[in-house]
């Protein structure tokens, strides 16, 4: 899916979406995912240019940009772990889970790199869905591991997505670099 890509005209036409549509979900795109390089711009033999879009993007219009049914973050997240598991299983990688450790309430805000009263706001609404993701020792409140994953997946979502996007792309990478290994083998 990294390399197969498909005229602009052509994704344009498949998804029955006008010029100004797709228009616009090109510019959403590169304002949210200005890391992703789904677009491409060649020249053909007559001197017209010509727009590719990758399939990953297509995708991404389809299972993201086109659903309004539900909130943008957790389509985006759920795009990217879907994208993450589909190339974990392509190069045979174990599954790789975000590692949270419980911690006293006081170094959320370093953790999370947010200030304490946004803190307080995220674990305020953790504790009216999980209550047990809390315990006190020694005078300090502790979130557990539990409750940290819940804020980081749950409430941080942009900082979440901004993870996964990346593990994505260093993945992709990877997949590169040995497509390149295979090929210059075969050479």
């Amino acid at each position: 899916m990294e390399f197969k890509s498909l005229e602009k005209w052509r994704v344009q036409k498949e998804l029955k979406l006008s010029e100004k549509q797709i228009n616009k979900a090109i510019k959403v795109m590169t304002r949210r995912h200005p890391f992703e390089k789904w677009i491409t711009t060649k020249c053909s033999a007559n001197g017209e240019r010509i727009i590719y879009l990758k399939l990953e993007f297509v995708k991404w219009i389809e299972e993201v940009y086109l659903k309004k049914n539900k909130y943008y973050l957790d389509l985006e997240i759920a795009f990217f772990n879907k994208q993450i598991k589909r190339l974990e299983e392509e190069l045979k990688l174990p599954h790789r889970e975000t590692e949270c450790h419980e911690m006293p309430l006081y170094e959320l805000p370093a953790f999370f790199e947010k200030r304490r009263g946004a803190i307080n706001v995220a674990v305020n609404r953790l504790l009216k869905i999980h209550p047990e993701y809390r315990y006190f020792k020694d005078n300090t409140t502790i979130i557990t591991s539990e409750g940290v994953k819940w804020l980081n997946e749950k409430y941080f979502r942009q900082a979440y997505l901004e993870e996964l996007e990346i593990y994505k792309l260093e993945l992709q990478k990877y997949k590169r670099k040995i497509f390149a290994n295979v090929r210059e083998k075969t050479a």
